[in-house]
C-alpha cells in the first residue's frame, strides 16, 4: 500500500503541526486583572470611591474670606463663604493653597459626590466654616491671596485681642 496522499498537494498524512499555546496562567491573570481595572473605575464613577475618586465627585468654586493662625505655625485655619443653598451632609469642602516666597494663593471648592439629589442645606447663606490648612513653610510675613481675583484675606487672628 502507498504511503501517499490520497489527493495530490494535501497532507492528511501529514501528522498536525503543533501549536503554541498560552499557558492557561496568562488567561486568568489578565483576566483577573481587567476585572480589577473595571472596578476601580466603576467604583471611582459610580461611588466616588477609591484612587478614581475624582471621576465620582463634582466640584463648585467657593471663596475662601479670611485666614487665621493656629497654634501650630505650619498649619491655617481658612474661612470659606457656604453657598446660598448650604452644604450637603455629603459635601466636603476643600482648601488648595500654593505657596511662594511671599504669597500664599488660596483657594476652595465644595466637592459633591456626582449626580446627588438636591438637599436642604446645612448653614445659612452669609455663613462660613473654617478649614485647618497645612503648609511647608511657617506663614511668618507672607501675605495670603484669594486665586479668582487675587484679594488679600483678612487676617482675623490679628484682629482678635
Amino acid at each position: 500500500m502507498p504511503r501517499d496522499p490520497l489527493i495530490p498537494g494535501l497532507r492528511e498524512y501529514d501528522a498536525p503541526r503543533r501549536r503554541r499555546r498560552t499557558p492557561a496562567f496568562w488567561g486568568w491573570l489578565f483576566g483577573g486583572l481587567a476585572v480589577v481595572v473595571a472596578l476601580v473605575v466603576a467604583g471611582g464613577l459610580v461611588a466616588g470611591i477609591g484612587p478614581l475618586r475624582a471621576l465620582g465627585t463634582a466640584e463648585t468654586p467657593l471663596d475662601p474670606v479670611s485666614w487665621r493662625s493656629t497654634s501650630d505655625p505650619q498649619v491655617i485655619q481658612v474661612a470659606v463663604a457656604l453657598p446660598e443653598a448650604g452644604l450637603c451632609t455629603g459635601d466636603e469642602v476643600l482648601v488648595r493653597v500654593i505657596e511662594r516666597p511671599n504669597v500664599i494663593e488660596v483657594s476652595a471648592v465644595r466637592a459633591a459626590p456626582r449626580g446627588s439629589q438636591e438637599c436642604a442645606g446645612i448653614g445659612i447663606a452669609g455663613d462660613r466654616t473654617w478649614v485647618d490648612v497645612s503648609l511647608d513653610e511657617p506663614m511668618g510675613e507672607r501675605t495670603a491671596v484669594r486665586v479668582s481675583d487675587r484679594v488679600p484675606l483678612t487676617n482675623e487672628s490679628a484682629l482678635t485681642p
